[in-house]
């Protein structure tokens, strides 16, 4: 089974730090292709600012996208899992927050951001695994 720091492994970070414009986020996480930025402010996390913040707090409030700050609108009420956390608790977390992305923290130091998809895709292939394994046994008789 992967440990979260092996699916984190190479991967980049993507941030973007305190008292950026909403229209700079934006931008920042289309052109990276994410839907979830950490705010940072200098090497601390501060919070997280999504697709989701972007909708409910700045478009249905007709906020200016230039005028506003990511600090204005984040959701500071993170969800985080430490490094050596298994799969399990880390999705039984985000299951219970009803979220779809997690915060990886290692000694207080954010490493990683996991999606729900990131964290499936890892499961669909252990049950693939074992559906070949276990085909093999079965037919190799």
């Amino acid at each position: 089974m992967e440990s979260l720091k092996d699916i984190l492994k190479g991967r980049e970070i993507f941030t973007i730090q305190s008292g950026s414009s909403i229209k700079d986020a934006v931008n920042y996480m289309a052109s990276k292709g994410v839907g979830l930025v950490p705010v940072m402010k200098d090497e601390k996390l501060i919070g997280v600012f999504s697709e989701r913040d972007l909708v409910k707090r700045v478009i249905a409030k007709d906020k200016d996208l230039f005028l506003t700050l990511v600090n204005d609108v984040m959701s500071t009420s993170l969800v985080v899992a430490k490094i050596d956390e298994t799969n399990e608790s880390v999705l039984a977390k985000m299951k219970e927050a009803k979220t779809r992305h997690i915060l990886i923290i290692d000694n207080e130091k954010l490493v990683g951001v996991l999606s729900l998809r990131d964290l499936l895709e890892i499961d669909l292939n252990q049950c693939k695994t074992t559906v070949e394994v276990l085909n093999n046994y079965i037919y190799s008789k």
